[in-house]
């Protein structure tokens, strides 16, 4: 319990700093971020809306043209956030539970932020927003891994995490450039 409380605090506190504050839709309650660490349908819906506003957001950094180097993560974006939402999905299936596609009024409004973003400071809005929601997502499958509901989803969180981790400690110092 006390490592869930730490990583929720963390997650909720990061994405405030990374950029959620800068949206209308509130990010994330703690009673939310909880149950989505623990309960199979919350975490799917929660890490679907967050796999799916990594990949909107990506291909939106494509369409922008900022630098190769935020290109280049884009791209990787795409590629490992496609592959990891097609894993979800067959473990969603498997433990019986529905995944919605649409994303969450937090993400949306993030996504639609960015979209009314400049294209001279798209690049740095979204290396923050692509950090907040690795932070949330690091926090969130670190969470369900540990204390989630048995069954493939579980399994999925904990193999996928260190992807996520390394997507984080990837995009972070590109944050502060």
């Amino acid at each position: 319990m006390l490592f869930k409380t730490l990583a929720l605090a963390s997650a909720l506190s990061l994405s405030a700093a990374y950029g959620f504050a800068q949206t209308d839709a509130s990010p994330p309650s703690a009673d939310a971020m909880e149950a989505a660490m623990t309960s199979a349908q919350a975490f799917a819906e929660r890490a679907a809306s967050g796999n799916q506003f990594e990949i909107q957001s990506s291909e939106l950094a494509l369409i922008k043209n900022p630098s190769p180097e935020v290109q280049a993560f884009a791209e990787q974006m795409i590629a490992d956030h496609t592959a990891a939402g097609e894993k979800m999905m067959a473990a969603a299936e498997a433990d019986g539970i529905t995944v919605p596609r649409a994303l969450m009024p937090d993400h949306q409004a993030q996504l639609d932020a960015l979209t009314e973003t400049a294209e001279d400071s798209f690049g740095e809005a979204y290396l923050s927003a692509q950090a907040a929601a690795h932070n949330e997502a690091v926090a969130l499958y670190q969470g369900y891994s540990q204390g989630g509901e048995e069954g493939r989803l579980k399994a999925f969180a904990t193999e996928t995490l260190p992807t996520l981790e390394s997507h984080l400690m990837h995009v972070e110092p590109m944050v502060t450039q």
